[in-house]
């Protein structure tokens, strides 16, 4: 491998590492952003995220840009390309759960202070953390090498989706309690709007997960299952 091409791929994965620390931050500013009522504290993060998510745009772009000229200029073998590949799918959806973070803070400033979303706050708190922990697992499976992350991430989507739907049911059952209006209403539209944002999180992460198994297993598993993927140490052949 000649060195610049070395050097471009390296530009790529570091950048990529920082955009994926930002995004993994955002989720745990969006959960602190859940529980705290200081109005100077709420000011600040909402401030830190908003300075975040222009970031993790400028990173989108700017990988992108290196993804291209990397291929085009300097014609890497099957195995980078994978990589860069994955890389590149993987940046997509960061940013998309970047934009997502955003949807749950603009919600948020809605409807924090209704008692729909006081008496469910705890448990999608839960499920947030859950779309979180898949985040973190599926970047861990790429940046390790794991396949083990990776399936683990794909197969506990199912879990968050699960949580959505229970979700919703405990709040058409809460609804049957009150007597509320317009207002009620909204706050279950907008609650609504962030439990959906959350579960789509977990999608994200699955997508990573399975970018990371095409990178180390060179099989496309979106559509298959990651069960019909060649086991470890019989990817396909690449010309090194």
């Amino acid at each position: 491998m000649s060195t610049k091409k070395e050097q471009s791929i390296l530009e790529i994965l570091n950048s990529f590492n920082e955009m994926a620390d930002i995004v993994l931050a955002q989720l745990s500013l969006i959960e602190k952003l859940m529980t705290i009522d200081d109005k100077t504290e709420l000011e600040e993060l909402n401030a830190r995220i908003k300075r975040n998510e222009n970031e993790i745009d400028k990173f989108e772009v700017s990988i992108s840009d290196k993804f291209i000229n990397a291929i085009v200029l300097y014609q890497p073998v099957a195995s980078d390309i994978r990589k860069l590949v994955s890389v590149y799918r993987i940046t997509i959806n960061l940013e998309r759960i970047g934009d997502i973070v955003m949807n749950i803070k603009y919600a948020l400033e809605t409807i924090r202070d209704s008692e729909e979303f006081k008496a469910m706050s705890e448990l999608i708190l839960n499920m947030l953390l859950s779309g979180k922990i898949m985040v973190e697992k599926s970047l861990l499976s790429f940046v390790n090498n794991d396949t083990d992350y990776a399936i683990w991430t794909i197969k506990n989507d199912s879990v968050v989706d699960e949580m959505n739907h229970k979700l919703l049911v405990n709040s058409i059952s809460k609804a049957k309690l009150s007597n509320k209006t317009k207002e009620m209403l909204l706050s279950y539209a907008e609650m609504k709007n962030i439990i959906t944002n959350i579960e789509r999180i977990a999608d994200h992460a699955t997508n990573i997960a399975e970018a990371t198994i095409y990178s180390l297993r060179g099989t496309d598993v979106r559509h298959s299952g990651f069960d019909k993927a060649p086991e470890n140490g019989k990817q396909n052949s690449d010309n090194d």
